[in-house]
């Protein structure tokens, strides 16, 4: 009986997405929010740009009602995505040009299948908000999270994602 219960605890503890954050904070929906693409610290070409998808789908599901996305015009986010210096100062003035009120930005440090028989999905994801125009750090957190082998990697990099932004907007 305690093997069993031993391992639905395993079981259970395994599924779960793992978030640290800033305490206590609250930010309104209203306003125009950016979405820069993530930078990618992983070996998976464009997670920085999935994950970003997934961010904007996220802020609309939880009342933000205008999010504008960095505008892709050529092809340099498709291998650096975001992590060149040139790249970053082209999206640093592009935000200087938009009549936002946040910014969310991050990295993406895992965005993969696990090696192995059943190849579970691994996310591991830090998000921050910052406002605007003073670039102020509002929010920040990480969050990770392994799947199990029948998620994908979107699947799981959406409770990731979800559960890092929901407790923060209001």
């Amino acid at each position: 009986m305690r093997v069993l219960i031993s391992v639905l605890l395993i079981a259970v503890l395994a599924g779960c997405t793992h978030v640290r954050s800033s305490q206590d904070v609250s930010v309104p929906g209203q306003g125009t929010w950016l979405v820069l693409p993530l930078v990618n610290r992983t070996a998976t070409p464009q997670a920085g740009l999935r994950a970003a998808a997934i961010v904007e789908s996220v802020l609309y599901r939880h009342g933000v009602q205008r999010v504008e996305a960095y505008p892709e015009t050529d092809n340099d986010g498709v291998l650096f995505e975001a992590s060149s210096p040139a790249i970053r100062k082209k999206m640093a003035q592009w935000i200087t040009t938009q009549d936002a009120t946040y910014v969310v930005s991050g990295v993406v440090h895992e965005w993969r299948y696990k090696t192995g028989v059943d190849g579970e999905p691994a996310v591991g994801v830090m998000l921050e908000i910052r406002e605007l125009p003073s670039g102020e750090i509002v929010y920040s957190g990480t969050g990770s999270r392994a799947g199990w082998a029948r998620d994908s990697l979107s699947e799981t990099g959406q409770k990731v994602i979800d559960k890092l932004l929901k407790p923060v907007i209001n």
